[in-house]
Protein backbone atom coordinates (compact mmCIF):
# COMPACT_ATOMS: atom_id res chain seq x y z
CA UNK A 1 0.00 0.00 0.00
CA UNK A 2 2.77 2.45 0.90
CA UNK A 3 4.41 1.99 -2.50
CA UNK A 4 1.19 2.95 -4.29
CA UNK A 5 0.55 5.93 -2.04
CA UNK A 6 4.15 7.06 -2.46
CA UNK A 7 3.90 6.79 -6.24
CA UNK A 8 0.59 8.66 -6.34
CA UNK A 9 1.73 11.34 -3.89
CA UNK A 10 5.00 11.93 -5.76
CA UNK A 11 3.19 12.16 -9.08
CA UNK A 12 0.65 14.58 -7.66
CA UNK A 13 3.37 16.64 -5.95
CA UNK A 14 5.25 17.24 -9.18
CA UNK A 15 2.10 17.62 -11.34
CA UNK A 16 0.50 20.25 -9.09
CA UNK A 17 1.78 23.24 -11.12
CA UNK A 18 -0.43 21.99 -13.97
CA UNK A 19 -3.43 21.74 -11.65
CA UNK A 20 -3.08 24.73 -9.30
CA UNK A 21 -1.70 28.00 -10.65
CA UNK A 22 -1.65 29.96 -7.36
CA UNK A 23 1.67 29.42 -5.58
CA UNK A 24 0.24 29.67 -2.04
CA UNK A 25 -2.56 27.19 -2.72
CA UNK A 26 -0.09 24.87 -4.41
CA UNK A 27 2.11 25.01 -1.28
CA UNK A 28 -0.82 24.05 0.95
CA UNK A 29 -1.78 21.25 -1.43
CA UNK A 30 1.80 19.93 -1.38
CA UNK A 31 1.78 19.99 2.43
CA UNK A 32 -1.43 17.94 2.41
CA UNK A 33 -0.01 15.45 -0.08
CA UNK A 34 3.09 15.07 2.09
CA UNK A 35 0.98 14.47 5.21
CA UNK A 36 -1.00 11.72 3.47
CA UNK A 37 2.17 10.08 2.14
CA UNK A 38 3.86 10.11 5.55
CA UNK A 39 0.74 8.76 7.28
CA UNK A 40 0.55 5.90 4.77
CA UNK A 41 4.23 5.03 5.21
CA UNK A 42 4.30 5.02 9.03
CA UNK A 43 3.00 1.44 9.57
CA UNK A 44 5.60 -0.09 7.24
CA UNK A 45 8.39 2.08 8.63
CA UNK A 46 7.42 1.12 12.17
CA UNK A 47 7.55 -2.56 11.30
CA UNK A 48 11.04 -2.05 9.90
CA UNK A 49 12.17 -0.13 12.96
CA UNK A 50 10.80 -2.81 15.30
CA UNK A 51 12.70 -5.46 13.36
CA UNK A 52 15.87 -3.41 13.53
CA UNK A 53 15.48 -2.89 17.27
CA UNK A 54 15.12 -6.63 17.77
CA UNK A 55 18.44 -7.26 16.08
CA UNK A 56 20.20 -4.39 17.81
CA UNK A 57 21.58 -6.35 20.75
CA UNK A 58 23.62 -9.34 19.63
CA UNK A 59 25.42 -11.35 22.30
CA UNK A 60 24.14 -9.23 25.22
CA UNK A 61 25.96 -6.07 24.10
CA UNK A 62 24.54 -2.65 24.85
CA UNK A 63 22.31 -1.27 22.11
CA UNK A 64 23.29 1.78 20.08
CA UNK A 65 20.46 3.69 21.77
CA UNK A 66 21.78 2.85 25.25
CA UNK A 67 25.32 3.85 24.31
CA UNK A 68 24.10 7.17 22.87
CA UNK A 69 22.01 7.91 25.99
CA UNK A 70 25.07 7.35 28.20
CA UNK A 71 27.08 10.07 26.41
CA UNK A 72 27.39 13.52 28.01
CA UNK A 73 25.56 16.34 26.15
CA UNK A 74 28.77 17.74 24.61
CA UNK A 75 29.67 14.36 23.13
CA UNK A 76 26.13 13.94 21.82
CA UNK A 77 26.50 17.25 19.99
CA UNK A 78 29.78 16.12 18.47
CA UNK A 79 28.25 12.77 17.51
CA UNK A 80 25.24 14.47 15.89
CA UNK A 81 27.22 17.16 14.02
CA UNK A 82 27.94 14.95 10.98
CA UNK A 83 24.29 13.91 10.88
CA UNK A 84 23.19 17.55 10.91
CA UNK A 85 25.70 18.36 8.20
CA UNK A 86 24.47 15.55 5.96
CA UNK A 87 20.82 16.48 6.54
CA UNK A 88 21.52 20.13 5.77
CA UNK A 89 23.41 19.26 2.59
CA UNK A 90 20.63 16.89 1.55
CA UNK A 91 17.98 19.57 2.07
CA UNK A 92 20.01 22.08 0.05
CA UNK A 93 20.57 19.60 -2.77
CA UNK A 94 16.88 18.69 -2.78
CA UNK A 95 15.90 22.36 -3.02
CA UNK A 96 18.18 22.79 -6.04
CA UNK A 97 16.75 19.72 -7.74
CA UNK A 98 13.17 20.84 -7.02
CA UNK A 99 13.87 24.24 -8.56
CA UNK A 100 15.43 22.65 -11.63
CA UNK A 101 12.43 20.33 -12.09
CA UNK A 102 9.99 23.23 -11.78
CA UNK A 103 11.95 25.44 -14.18
CA UNK A 104 12.18 22.59 -16.67
CA UNK A 105 8.39 22.20 -16.52
CA UNK A 106 7.93 25.94 -16.98
CA UNK A 107 10.22 25.86 -20.02
CA UNK A 108 8.15 23.00 -21.44
CA UNK A 109 5.00 25.08 -20.82
CA UNK A 110 6.53 28.08 -22.58
CA UNK A 111 7.31 25.83 -25.55
CA UNK A 112 3.59 25.01 -25.79
CA UNK A 113 3.67 21.52 -24.29
CA UNK A 114 0.34 20.41 -22.79
CA UNK A 115 0.58 19.24 -19.17
CA UNK A 116 4.30 20.10 -19.01
CA UNK A 117 4.78 19.05 -15.38
CA UNK A 118 2.58 15.95 -15.44
CA UNK A 119 4.59 13.87 -17.93
CA UNK A 120 7.81 13.93 -15.91
CA UNK A 121 5.75 13.62 -12.70
CA UNK A 122 4.53 10.21 -13.82
CA UNK A 123 8.15 9.05 -14.18
CA UNK A 124 9.12 10.47 -10.78
CA UNK A 125 6.11 8.79 -9.16
CA UNK A 126 6.92 5.41 -10.69
CA UNK A 127 10.51 5.65 -9.46
CA UNK A 128 9.47 6.69 -5.96
CA UNK A 129 7.01 3.80 -5.71
CA UNK A 130 9.61 1.34 -7.00
CA UNK A 131 11.99 2.20 -4.15
CA UNK A 132 9.65 0.40 -1.73
CA UNK A 133 10.40 -2.87 -3.51
CA UNK A 134 14.18 -2.70 -3.12
CA UNK A 135 15.24 -5.29 -0.59
CA UNK A 136 17.60 -4.11 2.15
CA UNK A 137 21.00 -5.76 2.17
CA UNK A 138 21.21 -8.97 4.18
CA UNK A 139 23.20 -8.99 7.42
CA UNK A 140 26.68 -10.35 6.94
CA UNK A 141 27.81 -12.36 9.91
Amino acid sequence: MAAGVTAAATTLHYALPDLIADRRRRGWAKAGVLAVAVAAAVPELRAGWDGARGSEQPDGEASVTEVFRSLPPARKAVALAPVALVLGASAGWLALVERWIFRRGQARAAAGKRWPHTGPALVYGALAGAFWFIEPPADQD
